[in-house]
């Protein structure tokens, strides 16, 4: 009888010591919301750590976040995590930072090891957003807009979709970075916030060839390549031609890239796009609607045509041409040589199929 009952104590005993020792309540740990990485400073450090730790309010109020940002420089990340603990008296929790942002410099230069950091540490989602912070990893994690009701929630807003939808803010995720790493023809990119005091800015695109920086893509590229990768739900293009004057709302747009089946050589992409007239220096209800159609037609295959040959000439390769043609040109392990040897002569043949469904709420 007395077996059953020496059982439930051990039990007890291993349960307690667990709980004292691995399990940390939560008004014992700090929660990690954004993590920035930049070059150390000086000396033989080579990693600089920036932590925005979220300290706990009875009442939240917009513009009234409180936060804690701690640095660290040493020889490796984890290593200045270590020393960022020391200083603090709370568990570092790392399972809320969806915002990692890499500085500038260490994107131009290599984030290689700090990728590898960051996938095999447990604690991080694979859902957190990645971005290249500018100046520095450091002040854009500093930035704290007055519209922010919680710590680094402007950045989590920017990119999830759930608050501000811009064609100019591409998000990226740090499971399919690290596929961009690692998969041959496919390549990484990253988009890039400029910090300005306490606001920022995220307009622009950074395309890196696996592992660093290789070319910045302008506002308008940033837009358009969005829409080739990502199909957002709309977006802006302006046409100024000698027929036609005038920006069309983008509502619908559908895109689908193909080789010729005689010419490998060839790269068909084809596209549909719908919208409104959502700015015009005349009215245009009773005008020719196939003018404007055309006009913007041509406009969006030279936008796609520019850029697509400005990522050719780059050696990148972020929307996955490579990765395509190795599905459906099958040659065993020749196929990657076979593609790098075949891009920089690629061709493309954009066809671009507008419609214009209204003029706006007026004529």
């Amino acid at each position: 009888m007395k077996k059953p009952g020496l059982f439930f104590l051990a039990l007890l005993l291993l349960t307690t010591g667990c709980t004292t020792r691995a399990f940390k309540d939560i008004d014992k740990r700090s929660f990690v919301l954004s993590m920035g990485i930049d070059p150390a400073g000086a000396g033989d450090d080579k990693y600089r750590v920036t932590l925005k730790l979220a300290i706990p309010q009875a009442r939240q109020e917009t513009g009234q976040t409180n936060s804690q940002i701690v640095s660290q420089d040493a020889s490796s990340i984890p290593e200045a995590i270590s020393l960022i603990k020391s200083k603090a008296d709370k568990e570092l929790d790392f399972s809320h930072a969806k915002a990692l942002v890499f500085g500038e410099a260490l994107a131009q230069e290599d984030i290689t090891e700090s990728i590898d950091f960051l996938v095999r540490k447990s604690e991080i989602q694979r859902i957190a957003n990645l971005a290249i912070g500018s100046p520095n990893a450091a002040e854009v994690l500093k930035a704290s807009p007055r519209s922010e009701r919680l710590p680094a929630d402007a950045l989590f807003l920017s990119f999830g979709g759930t608050g501000t939808e811009s064609p100019f803010i591409v998000t990226e995720y740090l499971f399919d970075f690290y596929r961009r790493m690692t998969e041959p023809g496919l390549d990484p990119f990253l988009p890039v916030i400029k910090a300005y005091g306490d606001e920022f800015v995220i307009k622009q695109v950074a395309i890196l060839d696996k592992k660093r920086v290789k070319l910045m893509l302008s506002p308008s590229e940033t837009a358009m390549f969005n829409a080739l990768v990502h199909n957002p739900r709309q977006f802006e293009v302006s046409v100024r031609t000698a027929k036609a004057n005038f920006t069309m709302l983008v509502k619908k747009f559908n895109r689908s890239f193909s080789f010729d089946r005689k010419d490998a050589r060839k790269l068909l992409v084809n596209i549909s796009m719908q919208g409104i007239a959502e700015q015009s220096r005349k009215p245009l209800f009773y005008e020719d609607w196939s003018t404007y159609e055309q006009e913007t037609g041509k406009a969006i295959r030279e936008h796609v045509l520019q850029l697509l040959r400005k990522l050719q000439a780059n050696g990148v390769d972020p929307v996955g041409f490579g990765l395509m043609y190795r599905a459906t040109h099958y040659n065993g392990e020749k196929g990657w040589k076979i593609w790098q040897e075949l891009y920089p002569r690629l061709t493309f043949d954009v066809n671009v199929r507008t419609e214009m469904s209204g003029t706006g709420a007026i004529q």
